[in-house]
């Protein structure tokens, strides 16, 4: 299997060194450690469809995986050593970006702040981030259909996925990159294989929404006494405000603690101590 795929792939496509496997055989978070012979590379949805049909005929699971920032393993192959990764990290194309259509069609392996980059040059954005922006990937947060910090307002990815070009079990590619709005055709494929996590398809590019660029923000702390007093904050602004509510953070104390406590140059927000606290973000 792992010769024919470089011979697929080329040499670039196929790595076998222990020392360059061994960061992508375990999570995040350092909880769980894989063994796999090969991470396989492909460079084009063209070579996602040709692994995974030779994957299939020599019946070798696959484990797609793309910045492997997940926190519950899902990206981590088992510990038998049958399994392949199966990395989108080459695939880095943002194929279109439209901001009179506000859409933008990248690839598996195009990085969430390379995204934001991109769409902030056109005057558009990208409405999800999180703390690993920096490595997390386009296919990972659709496979996972990650939340974010925006969440509140936008929803989660599927909320933000217009199309999905993935391949299936056999080789097959799933063409589902269509921006039609007004598209009443029969199943949904696309939301299937969003927060499948590879197990539905391999995605390879996904069509995204985007929304016009913040032109002013405004961010707060407020000190509440309970998690119901901060429901009823949140429903006051909502009420006010509309949709201007971005995110909005509940923690307790010790939460807040322990962040004055690691991060160096942090201060608390109010002089006093307060058993809660929210985080508001107003667009």
């Amino acid at each position: 299997m792992i010769a024919a795929a470089r011979r697929l792939l080329g040499d670039k496509g196929v790595v076998t060194d222990p020392q360059d496997l061994a960061p992508w055989l375990t999570d995040w978070r350092g909880r769980y450690t894989g063994a796999a012979s090969a991470i396989l590379a492909p460079a084009d949805t063209a070579e996602v469809a040709a692994i995974v049909a030779l994957a299939a005929q020599h019946a070798v699971p696959l484990v797609p995986q793309g910045g492997n920032t997940g926190m519950v393993g899902g990206a981590t192959p088992d510990s038998s050593g049958t399994s392949l990764i199966l990395s989108l990290r080459r695939m880095t194309r943002i194929r279109r970006l439209d901001p009179h259509a506000n859409i933008a069609v990248a690839e598996a392996g195009v990085v969430l702040q390379t995204l934001h980059e991109a769409a902030a040059g056109q005057g558009r954005r990208f409405p999800l981030t999180l703390g690993a922006r920096g490595s997390a990937t386009v296919g990972g947060l659709t496979s996972t259909n990650a939340g974010g910090t925006q969440v509140l307002r936008f929803g989660a990815m599927r909320s933000l996925v217009a199309g999905v070009e993935a391949v299936f079990p056999d080789g097959q590619v799933h063409h589902g990159l269509s921006v039609l709005k007004k598209d009443n055709r029969g199943y949904d494929l696309n939301q299937l294989l969003i927060g499948a996590e590879g197990t539905l398809g391999v995605i390879t590019a996904v069509a995204l929404k985007l929304i016009p660029a913040v032109v002013d923000s405004a961010t707060g702390w407020l000190a509440i006494a309970n998690p119901q007093a901060a429901l009823e904050c949140l429903r006051v602004f909502e009420t006010r405000s509309g949709d201007a509510i971005e995110s909005f953070e509940i923690m307790p104390r010790h939460a807040l603690d322990i962040i004055l406590q690691h991060i160096l140059g942090t201060r608390a927000p109010f002089r006093d101590s307060y058993d809660w606290l929210v985080l508001v973000d107003y667009v």
